[in-house]
């Protein structure tokens, strides 16, 4: 596989992880909506999202055309950032003996789970192949030197 390939490759694992970061939060929605309506602060935490979730994708399109910042900001912002927000709260229900069903968010639906491993497998799948020496060295700017800091 091509180094643009690769790039490519891990730009799109990024996007669809923000895909499914919009399919959790629209069945998240769905269901607060459906047991106690929408207030403005679901609304300001929705817009919020949406702000995230554009730099994201805008990122991954960066990414993918050979950005080095665009490169920095997903592997800081969903590869540590977000992906900690995901894990940790979940890694912290699991000790205090939550069950993995409703960890996963299965007591908000029963397709959150699902969508719940599927982001963060994106996310996985993104930050492993952009770690990879010859993404780095597809970046704009790039020397061969680059590779001895991976």
């Amino acid at each position: 596989m091509t180094d643009t390939k690769l790039r490519t490759l891990s730009a799109t694992a990024f996007a669809l992880a923000v895909l499914a970061g919009i399919a959790e939060g629209a069945v998240s929605v769905a269901a607060i909506q459906a047991q106690q309506g929408i207030d403005g602060a679901l609304g300001a935490q929705m817009a919020f999202r949406g702000v995230i979730f554009a730099a994201a994708l805008a990122c991954a399109w960066f990414l993918a055309r050979g950005r080095r910042w665009a490169w920095w900001a997903l592997l800081a912002g969903l590869g540590v950032l977000g992906l900690a927000s995901m894990v940790l709260p979940m890694a912290a229900d699991l000790a205090a003996g939550g069950s993995w069903y409703d960890t996963l968010g299965g007591d908000t639906s029963a397709v959150m789970p699902a969508i719940r491993v599927l982001h963060i497998a994106f996310v996985v799948a993104g930050v492993v192949t952009m770690l990879q020496p010859r993404v780095r060295l597809s970046l704009d700017g790039a020397r061969r030197s680059d590779v001895a800091a991976v």
